[in-house]
């Protein structure tokens, strides 16, 4: 296996802890029944990021498993997919800090969003030519 992938299952999996922490957050505020909590923007903001930072990791686990596992056939695009893959997480991300207050933090999500996007497109060649491989190799 190639380590490119690893790092995107390793921050992908503590990412993933992050937004269960959020969900059980969440969970716990909606339980006091504060309706100034439920129609909070804050509150729509970090349901946005836990969701949006679920799949965001949870994507960084499963291509970066696939990068692992079919990527040796392009090195460079392999790299590429996993940084831009990566930096997909400042989608979310940027969402939780805005969440905490850090007022900026929402010009960045876009910037993720498009990151992740093309981390995904990126992916179509890797994994095009890493499974045409290994299927011609079993033959």
């Amino acid at each position: 296996m190639i380590t490119t992938g690893k790092k995107n299952m390793l921050a992908g999996t503590i990412y993933f802890v992050l937004t269960l922490g959020l969900g059980m957050f969440l969970m716990k505020m909606m339980q006091v029944q504060d309706p100034l909590w439920i129609e909070s923007p804050v509150r729509k903001l970090l349901a946005g990021a836990h969701l949006h930072g679920s799949l965001e990791a949870l994507l960084n686990v499963v291509f970066g498993y696939l990068i692992c596992r079919f990527g040796t056939r392009t090195p460079v695009l392999s790299g590429l997919a996993s940084w831009l893959l990566l930096g997909g997480l400042l989608h979310s991300g940027a969402a939780y800090l805005a969440g905490i207050g850090i007022a900026g933090a929402k010009m960045v999500a876009p910037l993720g969003a498009v990151s992740l996007i093309t981390g995904v497109l990126v992916m179509v060649p890797v994994l095009a030519k890493g499974v045409d491989t290994i299927v011609n190799d079993q033959h």
